[in-house]
């Protein structure tokens, strides 16, 4: 049985084998399809986008989208079976993760977070919802020289807004009446998943 790599989102080049996690909209490439890269080119609509055509297993030539899609690479041979890794379990068990957030942002923001080491990665859940002002006022100290939690500073405010927009986005997809406490909890919730998918992947 072939395994992915973990790294999510690698380069690509013409002739890799990948497995599809997310394709954005799509039900027509689902969480685990495979396939071979035929091309990658620009995205003319996105800054450092790119457009990767894909020729699937299934016989479907959809492509995947750098800045929406998500995608591991495989080994050369097929990968005929799931490959039993909760790593990649938890894409399928979750995806209004990737319906509803920014997760690309969310990404990049635990990213910084890890390279500015001033919390263990395991207990920076609120980091993602609690916005500049109270990530300065008790991580902030003698921080002055350390340029990546400055930019952890930065990006705060806006982790914060992309995640009151994802549990919106959610509570509006299923019919839910947004109240300020359901809205609270449910970014604890989401802010808990969302931690977990960064820690199962890198």
């Amino acid at each position: 049985m072939s395994k992915p790599t973990k790294e999510l989102n690698p380069k690509l080049t013409k002739g890799d084998r990948i497995m599809c996690l997310h394709m954005d909209g799509e039900s027509s490439v689902p969480m685990g399809s495979t396939g071979t890269v035929e091309k990658v080119g620009r995205d003319p609509f996105e800054d450092d986008g790119e457009i990767i055509e894909v020729k699937w297993d299934d016989g479907g030539r959809l492509a995947l989208l750098s800045t929406t899609d998500s995608w591991v690479k495989i080994a050369q041979e097929t990968l005929t079976e799931q490959t039993g890794d909760p790593s990649f379990d938890y894409y399928d068990e979750n995806p209004e993760i990737f319906e509803n957030f920014d997760w690309r942002f969310l990404r990049q923001f635990l990213l910084k977070l890890r390279e500015s080491s001033v919390e263990n990665m395991f207990a920076v859940q609120p980091f993602l919802y609690s916005g500049r002002e109270w990530i300065d006022r008790y991580f902030g100290e003698d921080q002055e020289d350390n340029e990546a939690f400055q930019e952890v500073l930065e990006m705060a405010d806006e982790s914060k807004d992309k995640m009151i927009q994802g549990v919106i986005k959610y509570m509006d997809s299923n019919g839910m009446e947004i109240e300020l406490e359901k809205v609270n909890r449910l970014i604890r919730k989401f802010s808990e998943k969302i931690l977990k998918l960064y820690i199962a992947f890198f």
